[in-house]
């Protein structure tokens, strides 16, 4: 039997709350600013997808997106209270939080399970193990994380530090000076430099990656920070804000092509199937690792972070190891169902 109309209206008013959530206008939203761990690329995307989307809206905030120049840059800004959340290297933060545990952000949520940390060179300069570093010079950052802590990765695999040159150069000179072999080597991030690098014409087959994940140090990489100002005052906007991220990196991982497609649309300097290679690379090699198609993404092993902390504190030779809790809390992660990564 066909419903009545007046029925059916009350039946549509009382779907409609679930079907299409109120999006809050701006004046009612909460005001939050986002620090990226540098700049805007297939890495980042996802967090450009959720504003394109609309998720950090639906969610209840106004989420401004900057850039930085690295890890600690990023660290340093939601430390001083100017950024609620920030994106930045996990041993970075490690670091921070053993030196200023009172200012120091917590991370909460792992974006990759496994570091992209290392040293990437070309083969032709014959950089096959730590030890091939001594007698030449790498090209190293001055606040991201894999410079920050490229003097943890030599101690620890018993390479001399004073037989390595190093240079200190900016992000956008860092790979220019890899092609044009002005140093031997870089490190940084393996699909920052390669995307780079790969723009340029150089082919995979061309190029060695030093992983700190295969040689003693098998960290968390870029994880979303807090600071503790918002944790404190409002855990609410932080819940919000990682079950909008959260959506927004599964749809990402899932199609990367349309994530990188988003940042396209913005800048004609962008280029679009390139960022996309860039963010397929990082989902399969740092997020889905085995451990995140069981957990999902965003949680750790806390086996596993406190070796992390271990491990970075005795290579940065910290007077103190911070508790796994200084450096971590999962409190405010959307629920397990939503974070297994799509398909």
């Amino acid at each position: 039997m066909p419903i009545p109309l007046s029925r059916r209206r009350a039946v549509a008013l009382l779907a409609l709350p679930l079907a299409t959530p109120r999006i809050l206008r701006a004046q009612e939203r909460t005001r939050v600013r986002l620090v990226l761990n540098f700049g805007v690329d297939g890495s980042t995307a996802p967090f450009y997808h959720a504003e394109a989307r609309g998720y950090f809206r639906e969610a209840g905030l106004d989420v401004t997106v900057d850039p930085s120049g690295g890890s600690g840059d990023a660290i340093s800004r939601v430390a001083s209270g100017a950024y609620q959340f920030g994106v930045a290297d996990l041993s970075t933060l490690t670091e921070f939080v053993a030196r200023q545990p009172d200012a120091a952000p917590r991370a909460v949520m792992v974006l990759q399970n496994r570091s992209p940390q290392a040293v990437i060179s070309l083969k032709s300069a014959g950089i096959v193990t730590p030890r091939d570093l001594e007698g030449k010079v790498i090209g190293n950052g001055a606040s991201d994380g894999a410079s920050r802590m490229f003097p943890a990765f030599l101690k620890l695999n018993g390479v001399d530090e004073s037989k390595v040159g190093r240079r200190q150069v900016t992000a956008q000179l860092r790979d220019q000076m890899l092609l044009t072999r002005q140093v031997a080597g870089v490190t940084g991030f393996d699909y920052t430099t390669f995307f780079n690098i790969k723009a340029n014409g150089t082919r995979l087959e061309d190029v060695a990656f030093l992983h700190y994940a295969d040689h003693g140090i098998d960290s968390y990489g870029n994880s979303i920070l807090a600071g503790q100002p918002i944790l404190r005052d409002n855990p609410e906007a932080v819940r919000r804000f990682l079950a909008a991220a959260t959506r927004a990196w599964r749809e990402s991982v899932a199609d990367p092509r349309a994530t990188a497609a988003t940042i396209a649309a913005q800048s004609p300097l962008i280029d679009a199937a390139l960022e996309a290679d860039r963010l397929t690379w990082l989902a399969g090699r740092q997020i889905l690792t085995p451990a995140t198609r069981a957990r999902g993404i965003g949680d750790v092993e806390p086996a596993r972070l406190a070796e992390t902390i271990r491990i970075v504190a005795a290579g940065f030779g910290l007077a103190r190891t911070p508790a796994p809790e200084e450096v971590y809390d999962g409190r405010f992660l959307a629920p397990q169902a939503a974070r297994m990564p799509l398909g």
